[in-house]
């Protein structure tokens, strides 16, 4: 089916009671005449011909009266997109005009609102002459070209249609998927996908208009001596090309050559300049090479005034069951530390799939290494791990198995095997505290290898079982190292009465260890075996009310969980993996108080807890919930996560849950643990955030720890001054203009000039009364054009800090010129909620997009 635009109520053919109606004239030997190629206006994706089809020429025997005769012609207001490639000689002409003159076969004369179409191609003009001998047309007077949304207009054009060469003399341009024009003094079409331009302005802005009247200059412009377009190769070539900004240039190249749609092209990225407290100002000038569709590379050589020179490589690469990138960043003399400097990230994910994905394969490699152990003092901003000082490094893979080969039926049997290592990072500084530097080195897995399978039925039985071996070695030669064995198995049955849920389950753990040094008791193996059993129980209770004036559902549901597993000593076994969990509303319905396979807690306890929601009849969204969990003990439990000494007290801490989004824009989020018998606030946790409208959020939150931390977050993207369209605009603009062909975003009315607007995160620690993380900046959307200045400043320690200063203008319908890192990242990263001003994804036309109407 051909997509159709709506005809627009405003563009039906003019009449006046002067005039004569308007004729439209086809000639029967233009009509065969001629075929405009794809032409490709810059900056549009061309869609490949070979993903078209020619339609069959047979009639419709659908459509035929029963006499056999074909059904009449109805007037349509709507041309069909064609429905094969477009070649010469088979599309007609279609002329429209007030006044039509000429003789068949030799010149045609239109005058008075003259229209010239051919295909996807209209032509209008106050006067057209076409020439049939050669099929040139001539225009004159208040000439536009459309095509694709990108218009050409001027006084004077000269077009060969079956080669569409011609010249258009002192046009104005203005191309739809860029949202920005410009003019030239001279435009000679070269072919069907070749132009060239003289004398060229491109910009996104309209200029403002001088005290005297006349057209100023816009606030930026690109501006050559020449420009060359092909679209055959994707690739345009500016000459002598001057980027002005507010009437200076900012950026020259005698020669510029860029792509003219999506596609990648090897070539200069604008340089960067950047200021950090630790190097100082660098200069950065990358070069980005197109190898292959499927890889491609950055190098960007740099420039230190206090480190030297370095350079900072990235490859990507992609294949159809495969994707990677290589990072590496070299600093060869550091004349700060006075030696080499460094860093190699690589990353690889891909698997092996013959189809069925109950038999894939799938595997990752990450290697991640730093030179030195200040690198992440030196290089704050540059973070390629989450934890500053553990870099992980591994090797894992996966392969689903075929369950009924190895006797398991329709399970879920998964064989897997890593390798992981780590790279610690000690503090060297020695003014740092001691307690507060060091850091535990994690366990290396060397290697990892194990089975797991599930399985169900419809009677809602469920069993598990997993097994794996683990090799764990460490670089501190203090701590023990060994081999484990440890093997799972899970039953468990579920039965839904009413709304009660009940789950009993079983379980089984049994491990073994092969340590390389002996254990307190002289022995170097140990066995554990421990049975668990657990009673799970939910009801699901709901009622309907009337609150807040909304119709909504109120549910209570209340959850008992009964944990059972026998005592065993564990004190002399080692700690490869293990930890406490957390206290949160999942870990707290846990079997076992900690991760890993190393330490299983001896529980006899019950866990109560219930919940309660209020959600929207209408749109289904949870406008409120209050949780409330805690555990009972029935008797001590030996095992402590905290330390070596039982726990005696029978309830734990309070956990109290709650969000809420009743009113409008306003969400509520907040987490306590609560120690009932010192009363006191173990942690907490309560967040808030105020989003009205596009472009503004506001963003709180408050983080305490007993003993520990007490940290206050606040991140924010607010305007300060300028006009700024709210929710409703905005959706209005989507509507009147789905194609976003005017290039506006949706403004205040009556409003004019740019917007100011404050962007931001700041983390004060309350317990040290300092600032810890922070990022303030501020941003300009001009419309046209948006400036960004932003500053970072990212704690190495308790008194050490790197401040980093950004800056970037982004020129719309061009590029975004970084003078410094890019603060775009910077910002996504750090302020939830961050919205970009302009988002080019959105600007161009939606796929099936046709053209073809009666009056363009």
């Amino acid at each position: 089916m051909t997509s159709q635009l709506a005809r627009p109520p405003s563009s039906k053919p003019r009449r006046t009671a002067a005039t004569a109606p308007r004729l439209r004239w086809t000639p029967v030997a233009v009509a065969a005449g001629l075929a405009v190629a794809q032409i490709g206006w810059p900056g549009l994706v061309q869609a490949d011909e070979r993903d078209l089809s020619v339609a069959q020429a047979a009639p419709d025997t659908a459509t035929m009266s029963p006499s056999g005769a074909l059904p009449p012609l109805r007037f349509s207001f709507t041309l069909p997109a064609p429905q094969g490639p477009l070649h010469n000689g088979k599309l007609p002409l279609f002329f429209e005009a007030d006044n039509l003159e000429g003789e068949s076969g030799t010149r045609t004369r239109a005058t008075g609102s003259v229209r010239l179409r051919q295909g996807d191609l209209t032509v209008r003009a106050d006067e057209l002459t076409h020439t049939q001998a050669d099929n040139t047309a001539r225009a004159l007077g208040h000439v536009v070209i459309t095509r694709n949304n990108n218009i050409f207009s001027g006084p004077e054009l000269t077009l060969k249609l079956d080669t569409l060469e011609g010249e258009f003399i002192r046009p104005h341009f203005w191309f739809s998927r860029t949202r920005a024009g410009g003019d030239a003094e001279l435009v000679e079409f070269l072919g069907a996908n070749r132009l060239r331009a003289t004398k060229t302005t491109y910009s996104s802005c309209t200029p403002a208009n001088t005290a005297d009247g006349s057209p100023g200059e816009p606030d930026w412009s690109l501006k050559t001596s020449r420009i060359d377009l092909d679209f055959d190769a994707n690739e345009g070539k500016a000459d002598n090309a001057v980027i002005w900004f507010k009437g200076v240039p900012i950026l020259a190249a005698p020669t510029l050559t860029f792509p003219l749609n999506d596609q990648r092209k090897s070539g200069w990225l604008p340089p960067s300049f950047d200021f950090d407290s630790k190097s100082g100002f660098e200069l950065s000038a990358p070069y980005y090479w197109n190898i292959a569709p499927d890889k491609d590379m950055t190098l960007a050589p740099t420039l230190s005034v206090r480190r030297g020179a370095g350079l900072d490589a990235e490859y990507r690469y992609l294949a159809p069951h495969d994707e990677g990138t290589l990072r590496v960043v070299g600093l060869p003399d550091d004349r700060v530390a006075m030696r080499s400097r460094g860093l190699v990230d690589f990353g690889h994910k891909g698997n092996l799939n013959n189809g069925n994905l109950l038999s894939q394969t799938n595997y990752e490699l990450k290697w991640l290494r730093v030179s030195d152990d200040d690198y992440w003092k030196d290089f704050p901003h540059g973070r390629p791990s989450q934890t500053p000082r553990l870099y992980d490094s591994h090797a894992t893979i996966e392969r689903q198995l075929n369950a009924r080969n190895w006797g398991l039926g329709n399970s879920q049997t998964t064989l897997y095997g890593s390798v992981q290592t780590w790279q610690t990072l000690r503090d060297l500084d020695p003014l740092a505290d001691p307690a507060l530097s060091k850091i535990d080195t994690p366990y290396r897995r060397e290697p990892q290898m194990g089975l797991r399978s599930r399985s169900g039925n419809d009677t809602g039985m469920v069993w598990s079982m997993q097994g794996e071996f683990n090799r764990f070695t460490n670089q501190d030669p203090t701590k023990p190292t060994g081999n484990r064995l440890n093997a799972i198995g899970q039953l468990s049955q579920s039965f839904n009465l009413g709304g009660l849920n009940l789950t009993p389950k079983l379980s089984l753990n049994a491990t073994s260890y092969d340590l390389d040094q002996a254990m307190a008791s002289g022995s170097r193996s140990a066995t554990r075996v421990l049975p668990t059993f657990s009673l799970d129980s939910g009801l699901t209770m709901e009622r309907p009310v009337h609150l807040f004036n909304r119709d909504l559902t109120q549910t209570l549901e209340p959850r008992i969980q009964y944990v059972r597993t026998p005592y065993s000593d564990q004190s002399q076994l080692p700690l490869f993996d293990s930890a406490p969990r957390d206290f949160n509303q999942y870990a707290i319905y846990s079997e076992n108080a900690f991760t890993g396979g190393d330490r299983i807690s001896d529980a006899n306890q019950i866990t109560l807890g219930v919940t309660s929601r209020l959600l929207d009849d209408r749109t289904g969204n949870e406008a409120l919930r209050l949780g409330v969990v805690q555990k009972m003990l029935l008797a001590d439990q030996r095992i402590n996560p905290d330390g070596p000494d039982p726990i005696t007290q029978r309830l734990s801490d309070l956990l109290l849950l709650g969000s809420a989004s009743v009113i409008p824009n306003w969400n509520l989020d907040g987490s306590m643990q609560f120690d009932a018998q010192n009363h006191a606030m173990s942690r907490g946790l309560l967040g808030v955030r105020y989003s009205p409208g596009p472009w503004r959020t506001v963003g709180a939150a408050y983080r305490y720890t007993r003993d520990a931390s007490e940290q206050l977050d606040l991140g924010w993207q607010w305007p300060l001054a300028g006009p700024v369209p709210s929710s409703a605009q905005v959706r209005d603009q989507a509507v009147a203009d789905p194609l976003n062909l005017t290039g506006k975003r949706a403004v205040n009315p009556g409003t004019c000039g740019g917007t100011w607007y404050s962007v931001g995160r700041m983390s004060y620690s309350l317990r040290d009364s300092r600032l810890t993380n922070s990022l303030l900046g501020v941003e300009y959307d001009a419309g046209c054009w948006i400036g960004r200045v932003v500053a970072e400043r990212v704690s190495v320690g308790r008194a050490q800090a790197s401040t980093r200063i950004m800056f970037q203008l982004e020129l719309a319908g061009l590029s975004r010129i970084s003078l410094g890192s890019n603060p775009l990242r910077a910002l996504k990263d750090n302020i939830p909620g961050y919205q970009l001003l302009h988002d080019d994804s959105k600007a161009a036309p939606p796929t099936g997009y046709s053209p073809f109407t009666t009056d363009d």
